[in-house]
């Protein structure tokens, strides 16, 4: 059975356009207008919302992050209420996989954050192996105790052709908002402080680790 055709939707608006005196054409002419004006409105934020999300993973990128956490210090100066930051790198373990296994390691840790951290919090992919959490309403003791689940829970998220004895190996920075920050590029500096840190740590352990 043939299905009908679909019905131009513009054809009502042109139907009985010769019957219609200036008044009526011009009126049927502004609601024309404002549809499209609609449409176009629709197209452009959704155009916005991927702008700001990373390809690759499906979290917000470096953009995004950057609007949010400015967005948060705001509400901070104003409210006194506490916001987290949270950086972490998987270089290490990208290092170890190889070239070959990258994107299927970044969007597995990707899938990890989105599974463990609350509905309220906010995760970026902000550089090649490097990822950012946002914890609003949030102090930083908190925060450590949410970046040291994180860090278990990568442990045991392998990527689909992993050996299930490989691990996630991360690096973790944490810091929070405090009274004296004149901008959130405080925190960030603050936090990839710790960040450079633990991977500074992690190399010393990797050098002096028995070998398997």
């Amino acid at each position: 059975m043939s299905q009908r055709p679909s019905p131009n939707p513009s054809a009502h608006w042109l139907a009985d356009i010769d019957s219609l005196d200036r008044d009526d054409l011009i009126e049927r002419l502004r609601s024309l207008a404002a549809e499209l004006d609609r449409v176009e409105g629709r197209e452009h934020a959704r155009a916005g919302q991927q702008v700001l999300i990373d390809d690759l993973t499906g979290l917000g990128n470096r953009r995004d992050f950057v609007r949010q956490l400015d967005t948060l210090f705001s509400q901070h100066r104003r409210n006194d209420l506490p916001v987290s930051l949270i950086l972490l790198d998987i270089v290490q373990y990208i290092n170890h996989h190889g070239p070959s296994a990258e994107d299927r390691v970044l969007r597995a840790f990707g899938d990890c954050l989105r599974e463990t951290l609350r509905g309220m919090d906010m995760s970026f992919r902000i550089a090649d192996h490097e990822f950012a959490v946002i914890l609003p309403d949030t102090p930083v003791a908190g925060a450590s105790a949410v970046a040291d689940k994180l860090r278990l829970a990568a442990a045991y998220f392998l990527v689909e052709d992993a050996e299930a004895s490989t691990r996630f190996d991360v690096s973790v920075g944490v810091d929070a908002f405090r009274e004296e920050d004149e901008d959130a590029d405080a925190i960030v500096q603050r936090a990839y402080q710790a960040l450079d840190e633990s991977r500074a740590a992690q190399a010393d352990w990797g050098e002096t680790a028995p070998e398997k």
